[in-house]
């Protein structure tokens, strides 16, 4: 009935720092030992599955030089070293550092860790570092070094190693030799990794595909300018037209595959679903078979108004430089598996997964049999299902070999050869998975400014060359330019999405472009010099956050009955995106919340027309105990469902009161709680997006303390 492509990206950015060699932040080593293991062991356990994974070459890097000594990591060094042995600043940034992990699923449900986490305080900004780092005892740092390094291990790892599993049921009090223990499950995961790949690969039941080195959104490098036809109206950079470097980077990373496992890709995910009718043609210049993108592309590249079923067959594109095939991914069912069903039951989930292709098969109208595509992030989105997606996975991969309901899983290479694309497309819209443009990477000023500085150390290099410059040093810069070019440097610029690390990430990308500077012998010019990221000072501000700053007294009917009835109110805005990835509109575009003396007070805006059927579940931690009451959202007002204390209305907008005295909370005490939006249990907003609000329920002075003229 339906033919599906399935392909799981797998990527990191290179963290090693061109000053010291160190790797500044761990992700490539944890994910290691998480989701790159979990996935290859499941693949190996499911070979009727048929399943691409993407391996970016700058994540292959970063794994061999951890397996060959040549990566030092930070966080690794700080967790090896023993408790009693850390120094001022190293308690400050394990506090800080070391609860960098799904609060939900990893920290909750862990006692030692959840208290942990509630003696720091959830919220750095209202936290005294360097006091309570001061304050913490050794027994505390080396439970956290653990915890955090053991929250970081996947399912797989965890079967295999009785160690682990003691450790969890051990749950505090560990020593220096349960820490050792950890560290070591994890570096035998990073050395298992590309041999269990490699062997996936030789036994032909998965299909590895590449990115472009680095990660670079390949068509901006060929010709930033073709971001306007996407944005004719955005400012853009200095032209950036490098298209020397876009065959580089591709290059390199067929060569890098086939080095690890023993022929170039047949098939390759642009960074970002990134094309443009340039870089389709250096993909197939340099042997490609066949590249993917969104379905946004493809129906930008039609003309207005085409059938959605035209999603469902590969293309093939003409190019002066030959032929390559492309197909489109269908964006809702990648959303699903990557951002929604981590919140339903995994049976559930599998489920209606399923009964979306069966109905995108019966809904079919040519003669050749549809072809599903869906690409999505192979590692960020375990962190929020259960168990790092066991049981999610499992049932995936076990439908999938049973080929369930007439869906048949296929690997795009045999495909492709079995059935050539009958279909042509005539143009190819130049854009990305992201709103079928580059916005995101050079839409923002701080994206432009990084473009300019990337620009000028370009034609430095190129200035140098000319001038006679030496093999080696222009080599050395070359590399430097390379990496300096990846897509997460841009990423992180400007305000689409927040990071805890965005000093970390502008320190990396200007740190390339000093480097290559460095290696010509020429100084860095004062774009690299001078940050260009404002997040890192100010990022509760510029993401509009605010606490309450008066007792509120409105009226729960679903409008704004008085003028200011909700002045003064806490405010927390909708995230951009869950995590790393990007996700379409939300229903609601603010959460506003505060307290009279009684009760806590709560309202939703709309930001998107609501869907019908969704429920609003309120979940709340207090010292007393925690649980979590349900609303149906409907127009009209509405009480808690079974018979819980707490009610709504909807109309214009969406407000809500809970007495405090049922959530066990008091005038001075602390109560976190988030709001989560539901459709049936798939969770489809949250507010705040990661971890919990922290609140503290006000006494009788809270006016005269916030009074202001």
């Amino acid at each position: 009935m339906v033919d599906l492509a399935l392909v799981l990206h797998m990527h990191q950015p290179d963290y090693v720092d061109p000053e010291s060699g160190e790797a500044i932040l761990p992700w490539v080593r944890l994910h290691a030992s998480r989701a790159y293991y979990d996935v290859g062991r499941l693949l190996e356990a499911h070979p009727g599955a048929r399943v691409h994974v993407n391996l970016v070459p700058s994540l292959l890097d970063q794994i061999e030089g951890y397996v060959e000594g040549r990566v030092r990591d930070r966080f690794l060094e700080l967790s090896r070293k023993p408790a009693a042995d850390l120094s001022q600043p190293d308690r400050e940034q394990i506090l800080r550092s070391f609860f960098m992990v799904d609060w939900e699923t990893e920290i909750r449900p862990v006692a030692r860790y959840w208290e942990l986490l509630a003696k720091r305080g959830p919220d750095l900004s209202r936290v005294d570092l360097p006091r309570l780092a001061k304050a913490a005892s050794v027994e505390e740092l080396r439970d956290l070094q653990l915890l955090f390094n053991l929250a970081w291990t996947g399912f797989s790892l965890r079967a295999e190693e009785p160690i682990l599993r003691a450790l969890f049921e051990k749950g505090r009090g560990f020593d220096e030799d349960d820490k050792r223990a950890v560290l070591a499950a994890q570096e035998r995961a990073l050395r298992a990794l590309l041999p269990l790949y490699r062997g996936l690969a030789e036994r032909g039941t998965v299909e590895l595909t590449a990115t472009p080195h680095y990660h670079p959104i390949l068509p901006l490098l060929v010709d930033s300018d073709c971001a306007r036809e996407a944005l004719p109206d955005r400012p853009m950079p200095e032209r950036f037209a490098f298209p020397e470097d876009a065959r580089e980077q591709l290059r390199l990373a067929r060569e890098s595959h086939a080095r690890r496992f023993g022929a170039p890709p047949a098939g390759m995910w642009p960074a970002e679903g990134s094309v443009s009718w340039e870089a389709a043609a250096i993909f197939a210049g340099a042997g490609t078979r066949w590249i993917a993108s969104d379905e946004g592309v493809l129906f930008r590249s039609l003309p207005a108004g085409s059938p959605r079923d035209l999603l469902y067959r590969p293309y093939r594109l003409e190019t002066p430089a030959g032929e390559v095939a492309i197909v489109f991914r269908d964006r809702g069912l990648s959303d699903l598996i990557g951002f929604s069903y981590a919140k339903s039951p995994a049976a559930a989930a599998v489920q209606d997964l399923f009964g979306h292709l069966r109905a995108i098969g019966q809904g079919a109208s040519g003669r050749e049999r549809p072809l599903v595509s869906i690409v999505l992030d192979g590692e960020n989105p375990w962190e929020h299902y259960p168990e790092s997606g066991r049981e999610f996975l499992h049932r995936l991969c076990e439908a999938l070999e049973r080929e369930e309901g007439g869906v048949t899983p296929i690997l795009l290479r045999d495909r492709l050869a079995r059935s050539p694309p009958t279909s042509t497309l005539q143009r190819l819209h130049a854009g990305s998975w992201i709103e079928s443009s580059f916005r995101i990477w050079i839409g923002h000023a701080e994206d432009r400014a990084a473009w300019n500085a990337l620009g000028e150390v370009r034609r430095l290099y190129d200035r140098a060359r000319a001038e006679g410059a030496s093999a080696a040093a222009l080599d050395r810069a070359r590399d430097q330019l390379l990496r300096a070019e990846g897509s997460d440097w841009f990423w992180w610029y400007g305000d689409d999405f927040q990071t805890d690390s965005a000093a970390e990430f502008d320190a990396l990308f200007r740190g390339h472009l000093a480097a290559a500077c460095r290696a010509l012998g020429r100084p860095p010019p004062e774009a690299v010099r001078r940050p260009i990221s404002e997040a890192a000072r100010r990022q509760r501000a510029a993401a509009g956050a605010r606490e309450p700053d008066a007792l509120l007294h409105p009226v729960i009917d679903g409008r704004v009955s008085v003028h200011g009835e909700w002045a003064g109110a806490g405010l927390v805005p909708a995230a951009p995106s869950r995590g790393a990835m990007y996700q379409g509109e939300p229903p609601f575009s603010l959460f506003h919340y505060g307290f009279d003396l009684e009760r806590l007070y709560f309202r939703l805006d709309p930001g998107a027309p609501v869907p019908a059927g969704l429920a609003l579940a309120l979940e709340w931690h207090a010292p007393s105990g925690q649980g979590e009451v349900r609303f149906p959202v409907r127009p009209g007002a509405s009480r808690g469902e079974g018979g819980a204390v707490g009610e709504i209305a909807l109309s214009d907008i969406l407000e809500g009161k809970i007495p405090l005295s049922a959530l066990g909370v008091g005038a001075g005490e602390k109560l976190w709680l988030a709001v989560r939006l539901l459709s049936g249990e798939v969770e489809v907003q949250r507010f705040p997006a990661n971890g919990l609000l922290e609140l503290e329920v006000p006494t009788r002075d809270f006016e005269r303390i916030h009074w202001k003229v």
